[in-house]
């Protein structure tokens, strides 16, 4: 496995080396690596929860619900970005390192890892991604460890992310928790950041039944960004909107899961879901490109 080593040590920041069953800093702050492949750089202080994130129920239900390529449409379109960025950069024999912040179950990581592990760059060099993927379960990263054994997988914090200074290529956010400060600072100058937020329209269907009342609002996180990123030209950036036949009950329970509906919906509503046998969704997702500004 060709590992990204930009790791830092969460309690004193100095790099991150690893041996087979450890990683260690030089003040001999050390880290194990669970059997499954991932080590937890989570330190007791940044946790608001004994276990914060995604239930074991709704890690399953995402890695059901993504296995079944529902959402394949946006995972293509976001590794064609990414392969695009990285063709742009001349020194394509070099590893192009890529954090996934909020990394989930590793979906999109494993997706992304693969597209870029089969292309050549400029050089007719492969193009060697190194990737991290990190996320605040520690439930998700054990299932994403279930996808890829050449991905460095680690439970962690976007607020605390153990990554080293203006290392990184690309920083991806799907779907997750936008920290402008430390994405800025783990991003090369060059760098870019993919952040993928929902459109007006997103599950629209799904929501016309949970709710009496449904808001069709959009979140923008350009303006979340502004003070340290700007945004990319258009061809450098997606709107991505198509529909999807959801025919079994386990799939629309587990779409259920996977969104924050589950936890805003009445009981009533979803037990209305929960007699559906087919449902017709649509998708409307934007795939936001950003740069550091100058």
């Amino acid at each position: 496995m060709t590992v990204n080593n930009s790791l830092i040590c969460p309690v004193c920041s100095h790099s991150l080396n690893r041996t087979d069953k450890q990683f260690s800093c030089e003040n001999n702050h050390q880290f194990d690596v669970a059997k499954q492949g991932y080590v937890n750089l989570l330190q007791p202080q940044h946790k608001k929860s004994k276990q914060p994130g995604d239930s074991q129920e709704m890690v399953e239900a995402r890695f059901r619900f993504l296995d079944g390529n529902f959402y394949q449409t946006i995972s293509d379109t976001l590794n064609e970005l990414i392969l695009k960025d990285y063709l742009s950069k001349a020194e394509s024999s070099q590893a192009y390192k890529i954090t996934d912040a909020g990394s989930g179950e590793g979906y999109y990581t494993q997706r992304l890892h693969h597209c870029l592990d089969t292309q050549t760059g400029l050089t007719g060099q492969p193009v060697n991604p190194q990737i991290i993927g990190f996320d605040i379960s520690q439930k998700a990263v054990k299932a994403s460890c279930r996808r890829s054994k050449s991905i460095q997988w680690v439970t962690a914090t976007s607020s605390h992310i153990p990554v080293k200074s203006h290392s990184q290529d690309a920083v991806l956010s799907l779907f997750s928790r936008i920290v402008p400060d430390e994405f800025s600072r783990i991003l090369k100058q060059d760098g870019i950041l993919y952040v993928a937020s929902t459109g007006p329209n997103h599950l629209i269907e799904l929501r016309n039944k949970l709710y009496q009342d449904v808001k069709q609002l959009a979140y923008n996180p350009t303006s979340t960004l502004a003070e340290k990123f700007t945004p990319l030209e258009q061809e450098l950036s997606s709107t991505i909107r198509y529909k999807i036949d959801i025919n079994s009950h386990q799939a629309i329970n587990d779409l259920l899961l996977m969104t924050p509906h589950y936890w805003r919906a009445t009981e009533s509503a979803k037990a209305t879901l929960n007699t559906l046998e087919s449902l017709t969704v649509s998708i409307d997702i934007m795939l936001t490109g950003y740069r550091l500004c100058q």
